[in-house]
């Protein structure tokens, strides 16, 4: 894991938890939360298609669970 991807990742994290205790809404916490969830996705689809495989993308309220 890259460290560009361990910051998202850590502010995804504050972001869950944040939400998840009320101290946010769903707006604030999708500022934190979706660069890491694009950053995610986009390699996910990289890796799929290299091994001509089928993607496992996250969405926010998944991520959020």
């Amino acid at each position: 894991m890259t460290n560009e991807t361990k910051q998202l990742r850590d502010k995804a994290e504050k972001g869950r938890m944040l939400y998840r205790s009320g101290n946010a809404t769903m707006e604030e916490a999708k500022e934190l939360v979706m660069p890491y969830i694009n950053h995610f996705n986009n390699r996910s689809k990289e890796l799929a298609k290299k091994f001509n495989q089928r993607p496992k993308l996250i969405s926010f309220k998944s991520f959020c669970r």
